[in-house]
């Protein structure tokens, strides 16, 4: 899991990635080589990724075309027609409205509005397990 995706700058894509060097010397793994592997083969190994990043300007500084294909299922609040169709193809984020987002999954080519909502709280959490506890 990663809250703030925008905050790890070892992530981003390095410039030395469109350079080519006759350096023939071993270097060591960068991390944003070793992020867009987990991202690739993580799955089939049973390893992924939840992100969270505060804006489109964020993703593009982190992932490239291809890394993005491979969150498949997204999670968009309101945000500019640009942006939204920048992420899911689509200008929909754009208009939702407060307190509604949307959830799309790529595969499925499947988008659905939904209303977040907290967890309930400790009283209705009692409550639950007390008449459970009285049957």
């Amino acid at each position: 899991m990663i809250y703030g995706l925008q905050r790890y700058r070892m992530l981003r894509k390095s410039e030395e990635s469109f350079s080519f060097s006759a350096d023939e010397t071993e270097k060591k793994p960068q991390p944003d080589k070793l992020f867009t592997d987990i991202l690739r083969e993580g799955p089939a190994l049973g390893i992924h990724v939840l992100a969270w990043v505060d804006t489109t300007a964020s993703i593009d500084r982190t992932l490239d075309r291809g890394s993005m294909r491979e969150f498949d299922h997204r999670i968009l609040f309101q945000m500019s027609a640009a942006d939204s169709s920048n992420l899911i193809d689509s200008p929909a984020g754009n208009k939702l409205g407060f307190h509604r987002a949307l959830a799309y999954s790529e595969e499925l080519g499947v988008m659905e509005k939904f209303r977040p909502y907290a967890l309930p709280g400790k009283e209705w959490l009692e409550k639950v397990r007390n008449s459970l506890a009285a049957r």
